[in-house]
């Protein structure tokens, strides 16, 4: 397992710093520091590629896309929700 880690290193630390990047926004709505969401059109068109690309993880087996797709996907539907239920 150790070694798969390794070799996935470079894949775990670009998956963190990418959906690091959406994590500010949904905590400040979700504590109320900021109403400030990104645009519908923008969140909707993500969530589809990382659906797209989760599929395409899930067919050749690459475990490191599957877990940052999956994390992708769901900080997506989170902001969908915040915009939609008025977070």
């Amino acid at each position: 397992m150790l070694k798969k880690l390794k070799k996935d290193f470079f894949g775990y630390v670009g998956l963190i710093l990418i959906h690091s990047s959406t994590f500010p926004t949904i905590i400040a709505n979700i504590v109320g520091t900021s109403s400030d969401l990104p645009p519908l059109n923008m969140i909707l068109l993500l969530f589809f590629g990382l659906s797209f690309y989760l599929v395409d993880a899930i067919k050749k087996g690459l475990i490191v896309y599957i877990i940052s797709n999956l994390i992708g996907i769901f900080s997506q539907l989170t902001l969908l929700a915040i915009l939609v239920f008025g977070g």
